[in-house]
């Protein structure tokens, strides 16, 4: 199922990440600054002379945005971009492709909303007929384990990722986590222990105590330039 468009989008090749948040890019002979908000390591991707999709963007210190990069051993490209794999969340929660958090049972509140002292969850859904609400943080998993068949989350240590799930922690009643998985093919999500292994050990805590953990798959077509949904429900091993 398509859930966003990219008719303006461009195939360019990495020439090198040049920092957190801006990576070099070569279009027709032409480099290029990509602005890219995925905040991980991406080191698997973000290599020299992979093809990789970029939008263009006015303003600011960077050209253009970057949106997609192909996987090293297929022809997959990987979504990398945190605020479309977002908007095709919202898009196909608002379409109902997502069972579990159907617009006719699960109405959304706001964004960005506060749960406990200091922490500002993803989302804010409230369910229609009980008014109890849900609390869902989401995260983006990007990586895919070697065998191929499962996306993983995170690729480095995340503070900010700690944060969140202490919080959802102490609030299982009302607090849920969703991982993003952007990747072609995967038939599951399972935590990168590697990555950070405090999050793999509040992942478990989590799930001890009944927080629900959910995962959908998407990714980006090349010949569609747009984004698909692949599966809504993903199996979830942790």
């Amino acid at each position: 199922m398509e859930l966003l468009n990219f008719p303006d989008a461009f195939k360019v090749k990495i020439v090198q990440k040049l920092n957190r948040f801006v990576v070099l890019v070569e279009h027709n002979g032409q480099r290029m600054l990509a602005h890219n908000t995925n905040t991980g390591r991406l080191k698997e991707l973000l290599t020299p002379q992979r093809e990789a999709f970029c939008i263009p963007k006015k303003g600011g210190k960077t050209d253009c945005k970057l949106i997609a990069v192909k996987e090293k051993t297929l022809e997959s490209f990987v979504l990398i971009e945190t605020n479309l794999q977002m908007k095709a969340f919202e898009e196909a929660q608002r379409k109902g492709l997502i069972n579990w958090l159907a617009p006719q049972r699960w109405n959304l509140v706001r964004k960005n909303a506060l749960l406990g002292e200091n922490s500002y969850i993803d989302y804010l859904f409230e369910e229609i007929e009980t008014k109890k609400k849900l609390y869902l943080e989401v995260k983006s998993a990007a990586l895919r384990s070697p065998d191929g068949n499962f996306g993983m989350y995170p690729d480095c240590s995340s503070l900010r990722g700690q944060k969140h799930l202490k919080e959802i922690i102490n609030n299982p009643d009302q607090a849920g986590v969703l991982f993003i998985c952007a990747l072609k093919g995967v038939k599951g999500f399972k935590p990168h222990i590697e990555g950070d292994p405090q999050i793999y050990q509040l992942l478990k805590e989590a799930k001890k105590v009944g927080v629900p953990i959910k995962a959908i798959s998407l990714y980006f077509d090349p010949e569609k330039k747009a984004v698909i949904l692949e599966n809504p429900d993903l199996e979830v091993v942790i």
